[in-house]
């Protein structure tokens, strides 16, 4: 396959961890240099992992959208210069044997540096905003019946 980006990171994402796989190398190899880490999920650990990704001079970061744990990985991604693909997981299901989060990642950066990870819909913030305030005020309602009701 023809090597799309030259140095990329996948991104695997869990509650606690997220672990990072940048592969570096020219367009012409199939054979890049590979760096891995594990960083934290705090706010601090997120931004080591940014800066961690900024000094190997990565262009393009690939992650998953498994369950909810993306969305702070993806915000404090999103302060930094870096390509952000948030990628739909039936897309890049893995390949059987791979059942490790270093495999994992090492996997989603392969197919980003192949051009192989097409970047999921996201609303601006302006419009996840609105879909935010819009939920809590149909949520509110009933809410507020069940506890008038519980007390009637």
């Amino acid at each position: 396959m023809e090597v799309m980006i030259e140095t990329c990171c996948g991104i695997d994402v869990h509650q606690k961890t997220i672990v990072c796989c940048v592969l570096d190398g020219p367009l012409e190899t199939n054979k890049p240099a590979k760096f891995q880490q594990v960083f934290g999920t705090t706010t601090a650990e997120l931004r080591d992992a940014v800066d961690w990704l900024v000094e190997l001079k990565v262009t393009d970061v690939f992650m998953e959208s498994t369950g909810q744990y993306w969305v702070p990985v993806f915000n404090i991604f999103a302060e930094s210069d870096l390509q952000l693909n948030l990628a739909n997981p039936a897309h890049i299901k893995n390949v059987p044997g791979r059942k490790t989060d270093v495999k994992d990642a090492e996997w989603i950066a392969q197919l980003g540096r192949v051009g192989l990870i097409q970047s999921s819909y996201l609303p601006c913030p302006d419009a996840l905003e609105l879909l935010k305030k819009t939920t809590l005020m149909d949520i509110f309602p009933s809410r507020l019946f069940c506890v008038l009701y519980k007390y009637d």
